[in-house]
C-alpha cells in the first residue's frame, strides 16, 4: 500500500478540507452570459492569473492540460482514465473534470453538498445551461468566477482541487502546491 493509498478516503458529503473556511467573495457577482458558451462578461482574470491557475493544475497527479472536446474557448483539465474513479457527474465530457476558460472562470462539478458552500460564499453560480436545458448538464455543474487578484486565485485553486477530488472519487490532503502529502 502506498502512502497515497493510506491517506485515501471514500467520498463524503462532509466538506473536504480545501472548502472549509472559505471567505465570502466581495463585490457583486459578475454577469455570466446565458448564451453558449456562457462566458463571464466582466471582472475577467488578468492573463497572468489564468496562466498561473493552469500551471497549478498541472501539478495535480494524473492531470494533463488539453484543448477541450467542447466548442468552448477553454483548456480542459483531463484526468488519467485509471484515476477517474468519481461519479459520471464529476466529469464534463470524457475525462475532462474542469475547464479553465479564456475569461479565467472555471466550469466544473462538485458534489452538491460541497457546491452549496461555494455558492453560499459567492464564488460561483449554477451553469446557465443547467437552468435552461434541464438534463443536458447535471445540476452540480457550476461556473466558478474568474479570480481578480492573487487572494482570489488561492480560493479558486481550492475549489478546483475539490473538483479534482470529486473526479478521483476520494478525498486526500493536498499540500499548498497541489501535490499529495
Amino acid at each position: 500500500m502506498t502512502a497515497l493509498d493510506k491517506k485515501r478516503m471514500r467520498i463524503s458529503k462532509d466538506l473536504p478540507p480545501m472548502l472549509e473556511n472559505l471567505l465570502q467573495r466581495t463585490g457583486p457577482a459578475p454577469h455570466i452570459d446565458v448564451r453558449y458558451p456562457c462566458l463571464q462578461q466582466e471582472d475577467v482574470s488578468p492573463t497572468n492569473l489564468r496562466e498561473e491557475l493552469l500551471r497549478m493544475a498541472t501539478r495535480l497527479p494524473g492531470v494533463v492540460l488539453q484543448p477541450t472536446e467542447l466548442s468552448v474557448p477553454a483548456t480542459a483539465l483531463v484526468l488519467e482514465e485509471a484515476l477517474s474513479e468519481g461519479q459520471p457527474e464529476a466529469f464534463i465530457r470524457g475525462q475532462e473534470f474542469a475547464l479553465i476558460r479564456t475569461d479565467g472562470s472555471v466550469h466544473l462539478s462538485l458534489m452538491p453538498e460541497w457546491g452549496e458552500q461555494v455558492l453560499r460564499k459567492g464564488w460561483a453560480c449554477i451553469h446557465p445551461l443547467v437552468r435552461y436545458m434541464a438534463g443536458v448538464l447535471p445540476p452540480q455543474n457550476m461556473i466558478v468566477y474568474a479570480p481578480r487578484d492573487e487572494r482570489e486565485l488561492e480560493v479558486v485553486w481550492r475549489i478546483v482541487q475539490a473538483g479534482y477530488c470529486y473526479a478521483r472519487g476520494w478525498l486526500v490532503e493536498l499540500d499548498e502546491k497541489g501535490g499529495t502529502q
